[in-house]
């Protein structure tokens, strides 16, 4: 069984390899070249140091815009976990679709046997494939995490494990709805929908509240110099000018901060233009130390929907399919 299990999705394995494959292809040389010429410049030395003028000041930003083409290629690449699930779901669902599953229950093979071979290759295959995904997306992009952290969406929803999450939420949602469905376009096609809102909900609103943020009140000094936290490497959730207790200020609007090396400089949407002031800046963040700590709960909750989606599939299909 495991040998026709693996004929049968051996086609979408390697359609999805192949795109790891496409993707470390162009990653892996660019991830390279940036490591040299990060320990060539001495950049590492910069961190916490990028002040306005300094040599770090101009190297940095030049570095990082150079090299921002790693951050596009794996900002895109976050669509890989969810469609590599769509794939490999896609023999199980069609199985089901096709009424081929008989074929197997009539002869020697128990549906539970069929049902754990079948769900089962899914589930590694998708893991494996995201797993390395995670594994080329940290290392490609060390150096840009030691300025920019791992909290920023394209990092944060590219490394660690949150990927394997979304993976086998995609996933259950696929087999689950197709198990029920019996239809495996519009089930792939839901799961993908399903996918694209959680993934939005997540990042817009939910993700903010799974761990306890850090609200910090600061003196801000001329043109908007400060001693703060550090922020580029935060989740922040809010930032505002306000009064020595953290009250907004009444009467200013539209800031907006850019912080960089533990200095934030404020400036005024629309021109943006520096703005000199003596005052408060009040921000609600999430620290850079927290991404462990965050990762492993939405990996818990979005996993656990995937497992149980994915054991209420293998349910239905055991006890209400015939």
């Amino acid at each position: 069984m495991i040998w026709v299990g693996w004929r049968q999705q051996r086609t979408e394995t390697l359609i999805a390899a192949a795109a790891l494959a496409l993707l470390a292809a162009v990653a892996i040389p660019v991830g390279v070249h940036m490591a040299s010429v990060y320990t060539h410049e001495g950049l590492s030395a910069c961190s916490g140091n990028v002040q306005p003028g300094s040599a770090c000041g101009v190297d940095v930003p030049t570095f990082l815009a150079r090299f921002n083409v790693l951050n596009v290629l794996f900002t895109f690449a976050t669509l890989l976990p969810p469609l590599a699930a769509l794939l490999l779901a896609a023999p199980f669902v069609l199985d089901l679709d096709n009424g081929t599953y008989r074929l197997f229950w009539t002869q020697s093979i128990t549906r539970r046997r069929w049902i754990v071979t079948k769900l089962g290759m899914s589930v590694g295959g998708v893991v494996l494939v995201v797993l390395l995904l995670s594994v080329l997306a940290s290392w490609s992009l060390g150096p840009l995490d030691h300025f920019n952290g791992r909290m920023g969406t394209n990092s944060y929803d590219a490394e660690g494990i949150v990927p394997i999450a979304y993976a086998l939420f995609t996933l259950g949602f696929a087999v689950a709805l197709g198990a029920v469905w019996r239809r495996a376009v519009p089930a792939l096609l839901s799961a993908f929908a399903v996918y694209v809102v959680a993934r939005a909900f997540m990042d817009s609103w939910l993700r903010q509240r799974l761990v306890s943020a850090v609200t910090t009140t600061w003196a801000v000094g001329g043109a908007g110099r400060s001693s703060g936290p550090r922020l580029d490497r935060a989740l922040v959730i809010d930032q505002f000018a306000s009064d020595r207790s953290g009250h907004p200020l009444s009467g200013v609007h539209g800031l907006c901060a850019r912080a960089s090396g533990g200095i934030v400089h404020t400036r005024v949407v629309g021109p943006c233009s520096p703005l000199h002031l003596h005052g408060f800046m009040t921000a609600t963040y999430i620290p850079a130390s927290r991404f462990w700590g965050l990762q492993t709960i939405e990996f818990g909750l979005v996993a656990g929907i995937g497992a149980l989606l994915i054991l209420a599939a293998g349910w239905w299909t055991h006890n209400r399919i015939a």
